[in-house]
């Protein structure tokens, strides 16, 4: 007997139930039950891998566009998918300069207290003041 996995991974909570009363017919049963289930496995391990991916992103500070806040940027971002969360993480260099720190952790907190939306392909930041430097992040859930 063959299941069908889909492609993308789906996942469901309708998942038929059969007890001992239940009239045993092999062919129904994993069309029901086993190969749902098998789409919910296949789909758990695919989230499970993709949030393990971080994406980096680069944003310029020449690149916010707006003449008033909020100030917006997109940016090209292999792997992004319209309704994702990813969470956003610190890409600072490991041994970054006490000056390279400062201007980070400032642009940093600016790009975190905006708003990003993902695309197809895209992530789009709002932010209500422009950073000062260019900053690259980690969008953590996106595999590129």
């Amino acid at each position: 007997m063959a299941f069908e996995i889909k492609n993308p991974p789906e996942f469901t909570l309708e998942v038929e139930q059969w007890t001992r009363e239940t009239d045993a017919d092999g062919s129904e049963m994993a069309k029901g039950v086993i190969e749902p289930m098998l789409n919910n496995e296949v789909y758990l391990k695919s989230e499970m891998e993709r949030q393990e991916h971080t994406a980096l992103v680069t944003l310029r500070a020449a690149g916010w566009t707006g003449s008033a806040a909020p100030y917006t940027q997109t940016v090209q971002v292999p792997g992004a998918r319209e309704g994702l969360e990813p969470m956003v993480v610190s890409a600072l260099a490991d041994g970054a300069s006490p000056e390279a720190q400062k201007n980070y952790i400032k642009a940093y907190g600016i790009l975190c207290s905006g708003t990003g939306v993902m695309g197809d392909g895209t992530a789009t930041f709002k932010v209500y003041k422009k950073p000062g430097v260019d900053i690259t992040i980690g969008l953590r859930g996106v595999r590129g």
